[in-house]
């Protein structure tokens, strides 16, 4: 599916299409709350697993050979991982191998496998506001680099973690009790994508027109400032 398409579809909380899988539904915040912010971020993690954190390289092994490995071989990873497929999905998972192939069936007809698993993982990290991961930013070319490479990440770990400004519990407070159209009693019926972007626009909101008062005010240089940069209705990465 085209990035925008699934974007428009997240905004709009409507069921997304994986071509091989069948429909899925992104649960609202609500939901998540009822399973447990940490648990489900527990069985988020499972499905998006990700064959470049492991040390050794494996160019011909897939993102979804790691995962159907793991589902196999551990019963804890694959009753976390199918709790989430069958919310997802509204229907039951099971594994299935033969001598030429592996994949997980959907409900009667669906399957997921490599031909789709890495667009179903594209679907939910865009649906849960999450970024890839920065963390193997280094290529060391000589043993010299890495052990540079080692004592940057080594005092990297020893430096103590700002502590953050805003939980999802901050945030869903804020857009409920601002005055936007929400409140607290209907928030909860949002999915995670409509509330990051909610947080998102919110913010261009007040930015731009914190810009365009200070522009007013003459507290704020224009010489520098692209007016047309500025609109809070731009888009973002």
């Amino acid at each position: 599916m085209n990035h925008e398409d699934l974007k428009l579809k997240l905004l709009s909380n409507s069921p997304i299409y994986l071509s091989g899988a069948g429909i899925i539904n992104i649960p609202s915040v609500r939901t998540i709350i009822d399973i447990g912010l940490n648990e489900y971020n527990i069985r988020l993690s499972h499905l998006l697993i990700d064959k470049s954190y492991l040390k050794e390289s494996i160019d011909n092994i897939s993102n979804f050979d790691i995962f159907f490995a793991n589902c196999y071989h551990n019963t804890s990873f694959r009753s976390n991982s199918f709790d989430l497929l069958r919310l997802y999905f509204a229907t039951e998972c099971s594994l299935e191998q033969d001598d030429y192939s592996i994949s997980i069936t959907i409900g009667d007809k669906g399957h997921l496998d490599h031909s789709n698993f890495d667009e179903f993982q594209e679907m939910i990290s865009t649906a849960h506001n999450i970024r890839p991961s920065n963390e193997a930013e280094f290529k060391p070319g000589n043993s010299k680099a890495q052990e540079m490479v080692d004592m940057i990440l080594k005092n990297r770990k020893k430096q103590p973690k700002p502590k953050e400004k805003m939980d999802l519990h901050s945030i869903i407070s804020g857009l409920a009790w601002k005055s936007n159209g929400l409140n607290i009693l209907n928030v909860f019926d949002l999915s995670i994508y409509q509330i990051y972007n909610g947080l998102q626009v919110t913010d261009n909101i007040d930015n731009y027109h914190h810009t365009l008062n200070g522009i007013y005010a003459g507290t704020i240089e224009t010489k520098n400032i692209k007016i047309s940069d500025l609109h809070w209705a731009n888009k973002s990465n």
